[in-house]
């Protein structure tokens, strides 16, 4: 049965049985991480990325997995939230309580795939 889940602690809390395997292609573990990922949008695409390329090597042959490819390829090629390319409100405090102030402040003009490569194009590329 699927479960809802919303942060990082809700999928630590899930049992072994309760964890996506994506057709038995993930081990518990690393489905428990790879979920984990998937709750943290602005630093979402390195970390699954690098999951994939410098990980586990049986994880790369993982992605053989419809539900699974689908699932990556959407966390890295959505355009995630929009804001002007003149914005300039920075965070002034961590963590950030208000989920719109959030959001608006890990929003990119041009997408997240594109502010991963403007701003830290050393991840994505030992990744390739």
């Amino acid at each position: 049965k699927p479960k809802n889940v919303k942060t990082e602690d809700d999928i630590l809390h899930l049992t072994n049985s309760e964890l996506p395997t994506f057709g038995n292609v993930l081990k518990p573990a690393d489905s428990e991480r790879f979920l984990s990922f998937l709750t943290a949008p602005y630093i979402r695409i390195p970390l699954i990325l690098d999951f994939f390329a410098n990980g586990d090597p049986g994880r790369l042959s993982g992605l053989r997995s419809k539900s699974l490819q689908l699932i990556v390829d959407a966390a890295l090629f959505e355009p995630g939230r929009w804001k002007a390319a003149d914005f300039t409100e920075v965070v002034k405090e961590i963590p950030v309580l208000d989920e719109k102030k959030l959001h608006a402040l890990l929003s990119t003009p041009l997408g997240n795939m594109f502010n991963e490569i403007a701003k830290s194009p050393d991840v994505l590329t030992t990744c390739v």
